[in-house]
């Protein structure tokens, strides 16, 4: 599925049992009134392993401040990707409003930079490695400029169905923590990514590849929670706890 907008749908008519969103997906769905909860909220990046990127393919563009009037493209607007663009270019001294955003699959992001229908994207591996292969240059990390480390997403269910399941969602919990203790060398990670893909072998080892880590703390959505308030997307405050669930 291609992300989030479809994964919690299906999550709440019972069509999935588990799908991963990241952490705007998983507010957004709690403002609509979808009861969703991360079981499992373990992916990060770093600025020493960042796996977002600013592309362009524009020989006038040299640093984020060029992007003043221009159009540019994130995968979905109010997710997570859309708010740390926007924040990415206020701390580049660009006029949000001066900016039109475009929703851009992340596939699609090198054929709009060439065709010029967008001046720069916001892109995540691996198209990142592709595009620096095919000509685009790296303005900069817009999830990791911001803040790092940053994590962003992980696993989800609907509240109900972890409180009918809560021995399946436990057992379930402890097998993506065994697969986190083995990605913890990146040479399983990048196996496992060939062997799950159709990546290119040579894209894959070039590739940022993020951490996984286990046991997240619940306090680490306040940073989404604060960004989603600054966007307007949501106005409530969040009981961190509840987003996050405790399999103790």
């Amino acid at each position: 599925m291609a992300g989030g907008g479809q994964i919690i749908p299906a999550l709440q008519s019972g069509a999935l049992d588990f799908g991963i969103s990241d952490a705007l997906g998983v507010l957004n769905a709690r403002n609509g009134g979808i009861p969703v909860t991360f079981v499992s909220f373990n992916f990060q990046q770093t600025s020493a392993d960042p796996v977002h990127a600013v592309l362009t393919m524009d020989p006038d563009i040299k640093t984020g401040a060029d992007l003043k009037g221009k159009a540019v493209a994130t995968n979905l607007s109010y997710n997570t990707d859309w708010t740390m663009m926007r924040e990415w270019l206020r701390k580049q001294n660009v006029d949000i409003k001066s900016v039109t955003f475009r929703e851009v699959p992340f596939p699609d992001m090198l054929a709009a930079l060439r065709n010029k229908t967008v001046s720069a994207v916001g892109a995540v591996e691996p198209f990142v490695t592709f595009g620096k292969e095919q000509g685009a240059r790296v303005l900069g990390h817009y999830f990791t400029d911001v803040k790092s480390p940053n994590v962003l997403s992980g696993i989800v269910a609907t509240t109900p169905y972890i409180e009918k399941n809560k021995d399946l969602v436990k057992r379930f919990v402890r097998a993506v923590n065994r697969a986190i203790d083995d990605f913890q060398d990146p040479k399983v990670a990048r196996q496992t990514i060939a062997a799950n893909t159709k990546i290119p072998p040579a894209v894959i080892e070039k590739m940022n590849l993020g951490q996984w880590s286990k046991n997240v703390p619940a306090e680490t959505m306040q940073f989404w929670v604060d960004a989603a308030k600054k966007e307007g997307i949501v106005n409530a405050t969040a009981d961190l706890k509840g987003l996050v669930w405790d399999n103790k």
